[in-house]
C-alpha cells in the first residue's frame, strides 16, 4: 500500500513539474461589438483555449473602452503594421500579428510553434505602461465647449438658414402661420434625426474598421481646407469657381421641392431630402467632431455628445421659427439679415475651422 501511495505521489510531482515547465502562450485579441468577423473569431479562439490549456487570451473591446482603442493604435505603431492592414479583429501572438479576416488555423500554427519554445510566463494583460498610452495621450473626455462651439459654427452656415427661410416663405404666403411654425419645427426635427443617425453610423463604421486615428488626422487637414475655403469666400466670394455653400446648380431643384411643401408632415419628409443637399455645405464641422469622437471616446460616450451637437446645430432654426411665429421678426427681415451678413458668417466659420484643424494636426486636442 505504501508503494502505491509513493507511486501516486511521484506521478503527481511529475505532472506538476511538467505543468510548471509548459510554456504559457499570450494572445492579445482586439475585438468590437459590431464586428461580424470578430464574433466568428471569438468562437474559434474559445475552441483553441479549450484545446491548449496554457493559452492565455487577453480580450480588448475597442467599442466599450477608449483605452483599448489607444492600446491598439500603439501596437499598430510599435509593430509597424501598414495602414491598409489596420483592421479588427486583430490578434498579437508571439512575434506575429493577424488582422482582418483571420483563419483560426494560422493562429493555431503559431501556437504550436510557440509551444516548442521555452517562453517566459505570460505577462499581465496590456496596461498603459506596456503600451505607451500614458505617455502618448490623455484619456480626457472631449471638451463640451469644443462640441458646442463646432455645432454653433455649423448652425450659422448660410445654407441651413436659407433653406428654412424658403420653407417658411412658402407657407406664410398662404397665410398659414400656425402651419408654418409646425412645419419649421418638423423640418428642424427631421434634420436633427438625420444628422444624428448619419453621425452615429459613420462613428461606428470608423471604429469597427479600426481607422479612428487616421480619420482623426484626416479631418484635421480637412478642417484646415474648409477653413481656408470659407475665409476665401469672405474676401473673394465665388472666387475660384466655387463657394462653401450648396452648389448653385442644385439650388433651383431644392427651391422647387421646398415650395411644394404644404404641411408639417411634408416639411418633416423634406428635411431628410434637404440634408442630402446640405451635406457638402454643412458637413465639414460635423466630420471634424466625428473624427475627434472616434479617436477619443467610446460609442456610449459619443451618443450623448452627438445628441448635444445636433441640438445646438438646429437651435438657430428653432429660434428663427419661434421669432417669426411670435412676430418679433419676419421672413423678409431675416432673409435681409442673412444676405447682409453671409460673408461674415463665412469668415467666422473659416477662422474657427482653421483653428480647430491646426489643433488636431498638432494633437493639441
Amino acid at each position: 500500500m505504501k508503494k502505491v501511495l509513493f507511486l501516486i505521489k511521484f506521478l503527481l510531482v511529475l505532472l506538476v513539474a511538467n505543468a510548471q515547465q509548459a510554456p504559457d502562450i499570450c494572445l492579445n485579441f482586439f475585438t468590437g461589438d459590431y464586428c461580424r468577423e470578430c464574433k466568428k473569431l471569438e468562437k474559434e479562439i474559445q475552441k483553441l483555449e479549450a484545446h491548449y490549456p496554457t493559452l492565455a487570451v487577453n480580450r480588448y473591446d475597442i467599442n466599450q473602452d477608449l483605452s483599448n482603442v489607444i492600446r491598439l493604435t500603439d501596437l499598430y505603431n510599435d509593430w509597424k503594421v501598414p495602414p491598409e492592414s489596420q483592421h479588427i479583429p486583430a490578434v498579437f501572438l508571439g512575434k506575429r500579428y493577424f488582422t482582418g479576416t483571420i483563419k483560426a488555423s494560422a493562429i493555431e500554427f503559431e501556437i504550436r510553434m510557440l509551444l516548442k519554445e521555452a517562453n517566459a510566463p505570460c505577462p499581465e494583460p496590456l496596461t498603459e505602461t506596456t503600451t505607451k498610452v500614458g505617455r502618448q495621450k490623455k484619456l480626457d473626455t472631449l471638451p463640451l465647449l469644443t462640441i458646442i462651439g463646432a455645432a454653433l459654427v455649423d448652425s450659422i452656415n448660410p445654407c441651413a438658414i436659407a433653406v428654412l427661410l424658403i420653407l417658411l416663405t412658402a407657407l406664410l404666403a398662404a397665410n398659414e402661420k400656425k402651419r408654418a411654425i409646425k412645419a419649421g419645427l418638423a423640418f428642424s426635427t427631421a434634420i436633427f434625426i438625420f444628422y444624428f443617425l448619419f453621425g452615429l453610423g459613420l462613428f461606428s463604421a470608423i471604429q469597427v474598421i479600426g481607422l479612428s486615428y487616421w480619420f482623426y488626422k484626416v479631418v484635421g487637414f480637412l478642417a484646415i481646407l474648409i477653413g481656408l475655403g470659407n475665409i476665401k469666400d469672405y474676401f473673394w466670394y465665388g472666387g475660384g469657381g466655387f463657394v462653401m455653400e450648396i452648389p448653385r446648380k442644385w439650388r433651383p431643384k431644392m427651391k422647387q421641392l421646398l415650395r411644394s411643401v404644404t404641411s408639417p408632415m411634408g416639411a418633416f419628409s423634406m428635411g431628410f431630402v434637404v440634408c442630402l443637399f446640405e451635406l457638402p455645405c454643412t458637413g465639414g464641422p460635423y466630420l471634424f467632431i466625428l473624427g475627434l469622437l472616434a479617436e477619443k471616446s467610446t460609442r456610449m460616450q459619443a451618443i450623448p455628445l452627438l445628441l448635444l451637437y445636433n441640438f445646438f446645430f438646429i437651435l438657430p432654426l428653432l429660434i428663427i421659427s419661434g421669432l417669426v411665429y411670435f412676430g418679433f421678426t419676419t421672413v423678409e427681415d431675416t432673409n435681409k439679415w442673412k444676405n447682409r451678413n453671409y460673408k461674415i458668417m463665412h469668415l467666422v466659420i473659416g477662422v474657427m475651422m482653421l483653428i480647430l484643424g491646426i489643433l488636431v494636426v498638432f494633437e493639441l486636442i
